[in-house]
């Protein structure tokens, strides 16, 4: 049975009310916290609310969708320095003061014939000629102790081809933590400096030969045998090829043949004769 207001209002405070009461009770406290809200905020308010709100929204969805171009910016300047970094003609190297590989791009990994993973953490001087490992240490000292560029060159070992040379450019990081270094290959320039090398080499030998000829020669005017250094007498030829590359083939002159072999021009000419004068002779 539910009991009137008035009932309620007669009820022994001490007795708490049955369940639809306090139902009721609560509704009516539901509906003056209401009553005590609308009077706090009116209806300009509360638009003005909804319309922050709206604003709020709106500029949230702006500030995403600059985050989402400047996100597509910087994954398109990622490619590009990818790109850039790895295709480059040149290789290079990030570098640790021991000389460990640190990072490397694929045309540095190729001048090695090493792949790039297999590459990190190994020491570079390790993948240098011995003759030449000194020669990059101390290029890292120095880059690592200065500020300025340090440049060598080294031959670089490689498993299946002959030593590459690298020409080496090395600048340390702001922190002197590592350094960068770029790897030029310079292989067919050596090999030019090499074949000049021996060209001049060669020139000079050459030249050294045409002295010892030249200048007098003491010969004799009867048997023009030549007089070497020695004082020993020696025929021409033997003098001329002990200090050139000439060679010799001998035969005889037409003024010697008519001198010491008379009889043998004589039958030479009748040889020639009969040939001349043909069949109907």
């Amino acid at each position: 049975m539910i009991l009137g207001k008035d009932q309620v209002m007669k009820r022994n405070p001490d007795q708490p009310p049955d369940g639809a009461e306090l139902r009721r009770l609560a509704e009516e406290r539901l509906k003056s916290r209401r009553t005590e809200d609308r009077g706090q905020k009116t209806e300009p308010e509360t638009a003005r609310l909804v319309h922050e709100l709206q604003v709020h929204q709106i500029e949230l969805e702006m500030q995403n969708e600059e985050l989402q171009q400047a996100r597509a910016r910087m994954e398109a300047l990622l490619a590009q320095y990818t790109d850039l970094y790895d295709f480059a003609p040149t290789g290079y190297f990030n570098l640790a003061p021991d000389g460990t590989i640190l990072a490397v791009n694929l045309t540095g990994a190729r001048l090695l014939g090493i792949e790039r993973a297999e590459l990190l953490n190994r020491r570079l001087g390790l993948l240098v000629a011995e003759a030449d490992r000194r020669t990059l240490n101390d290029c890292l000292e120095k880059t690592f102790a200065a500020t300025d560029r340090q440049c060598c060159e080294v031959a670089l070992l490689r498993a299946v081809k002959e030593p590459l040379f690298v020409h080496v450019e090395a600048v340390a990081s702001e922190g002197r933590q590592e350094c960068r270094a770029a790897v030029l290959d310079v292989t067919d320039r050596h090999r030019a400096e090499a074949e000049r090398e021996r060209l001049i080499q060669e020139l000079q030998v050459a030249l050294a030969r045409v002295k010892l000829l030249s200048g007098l020669l003491p010969i004799c005017a009867y048997c023009k045998k030549i007089r070497d250094d020695h004082g020993y007498w020696k025929q021409i030829e033997s003098y001329i090829a002990g200090r050139s590359e000439a060679k010799f083939s001998h035969g005889i002159c037409p003024e010697c043949v008519h001198k010491h072999f008379p009889d043998h021009e004589e039958r030479v000419l009748k040889q020639k004769e009969k040939r001349n004068a043909g069949p109907s002779a």
